[in-house]
């Protein structure tokens, strides 16, 4: 199987990964970024309420935006920097919400509940999202799905301002998700917190030239699943006694929960299961809880939230009466994937689970849905785009050598020692951990290597 995997379709996605990326690097410094991306779906023609950092705004009917594929500083002086252009650039003005297709699955939400779109700006149909990268006010973004045109767009505006070393890049050399990458880490997006609802004066004026009230009033951020300031907030999460059990529990499915007196609460890292898939992993969860009588516990991680998911239940850690964490037993058993977007007190044991049941094939999620040939795919599909990252071209070539037929090969003409280092943190964090995969493939070492193997840096598994 693992020959067949290495042997498949690399050539083909080197060649086009190559195609492209030397297509980007050719790219001249002037290149324009206003460009129309027909990906997705037209949402509304509107006006843009408020602005609440370099990279999120409120329209007019109060859906809170992040814009696609950029990421803007947080705190001091260039993120309120960030925040003005975006004033400078967008209020007032009548534009134009795209949707992209790949984040459909997402209900086009990101983890915080805002809205994941595209913003042009009428009549001259410029990309808000390029324009702010190419002033240097924020930096590109890859956790988003971009379709590839619009990928190019964005990284020839951050190109330019790196080149003319505008904005954030007077100081940086590399983004926080780069730095992370070379840490062998996975870049957690900071929490979003809405800014308080005082207006600067600019603000106020451009709203009022536009016919629209001044956002004091009462605007409702449907997406944030958060009113603004000037609504009734949401009855905060309920204390949880954690000695307290409950019976009588309706399984919505493999990741909901209906609990009498809490409601829906959401199981705190269990990836619900969709699909064919889907109504199967929700009758094993009834095996698991029915006639039983759950405990339910918060994790401190999502009191930013103040514990709960975009759509608003409860997320919970629920303890069966053995003791046992069911949103452990869920993915140990293969029923259910594991969320990896954000960190929670269980993840590293959660993340074993999952790659255990995965090499296994156990469950609905990896028996049926989703083969381990799949996730070896992804584990392919992840080197080749970090190399390209990494040395800014194709060139990678994968392979097991070996009298066993043990060894996993990467080489590329620019490996040492540094970048094999790197490389080989990122496969061990990428998707969840893919070292126990490869080596319930047989796989026993990793080898970096130059196109010449004259220099091989080894780790064994």
């Amino acid at each position: 199987m693992l020959k067949r995997w290495i042997s498949g379709g690399l050539p083909y996605v080197t060649s086009v990964l190559g195609l492209l990326g030397g297509w980007w690097l050719s790219l001249p410094a002037s290149l324009p970024v206003a460009a129309q991306v027909a990906t997705g779906t037209s949402t509304k023609i509107t006006t843009v309420g408020r602005v609440l950092s370099g990279d999120t705004v409120m329209l007019q009917d109060g859906t809170v935006v992040r814009l696609i594929g950029i990421l803007a500083p947080t705190s001091g002086p260039a993120a309120e920097q960030a925040r003005e252009r975006v004033r400078q650039l967008i209020l007032g003005k009548t534009v134009e919400v795209w949707l992209e297709n790949q984040n459909l699955d997402l209900g086009h939400r990101d983890k915080y509940g805002r809205q994941l779109s595209y913003i042009y700006l009428l009549p001259s149909r410029k990309l808000l999202n390029a324009e702010i990268l190419r002033d240097g006010d924020a930096y590109y973004f890859s956790q988003h799905f971009i379709d590839v045109r619009t990928k190019n767009i964005l990284l020839a505006a951050e190109y330019q301002a790196r080149k003319a070393r505008l904005g954030v890049w007077a100081q940086a050399t590399e983004s926080p998700e780069a730095i992370a990458k070379r840490e062998g880490r996975v870049y957690e997006e900071p929490a979003f917190t809405p800014p308080a609802e005082e207006e600067s004066p600019n603000d106020g004026a451009r709203s009022g030239a536009t016919g629209m009230t001044s956002m004091g009033s009462e605007v409702s951020d449907g997406a944030m699943g958060q009113p603004s300031s000037g609504m009734p907030r949401p009855t905060s999460a309920p204390e949880l006694n954690t000695k307290a059990t409950y019976s009588n529990i309706r399984v919505e499915s493999c990741a909901v929960l209906d609990v009498p007196t809490l409601g829906p609460v959401a199981l705190i890292g269990v990836q619900n299961s969709t699909a064919k898939a889907g109504e199967v992993a929700r009758l094993e969860t009834v095996k698991l809880v029915q006639g039983k009588r759950l405990r339910f516990e918060y994790d401190p991680a999502n009191a930013a939230r103040d514990h709960r998911d975009r759509d608003g239940r409860l997320l919970v850690y629920a303890f069966l009466p053995d003791g046992a964490l069911l949103n452990l037993q869920i993915v140990a058993r293969g029923i259910a994937d594991v969320d990896i977007d954000y960190d929670y007190k269980y993840k590293s044991e959660m993340l074993t689970a999952r790659d255990n049941a995965r090499v296994r094939e156990l469950g609905p999620r990896w028996r049926n849905d989703i083969p381990r040939t799949v996730s070896l795919d992804r584990i392919r599909a992840e080197m080749i785009r970090l190399m390209n990252e990494q040395f800014g071209r194709a060139g990678a070539r994968i392979e097991v050598v070996g009298d066993e037929r043990d060894v996993l090969r990467i080489s590329h003409d620019l490996i040492d020692q540094p970048t094999a280092e790197q490389l080989y943190r990122a496969l061990s964090v990428s998707e969840g951990g893919n070292l126990p995969l490869l080596r319930s493939s047989g796989i026993r070492e990793v080898q970096f290597t130059d196109a010449k193997a004259t220099k091989i840096f080894r780790f064994p598994l």
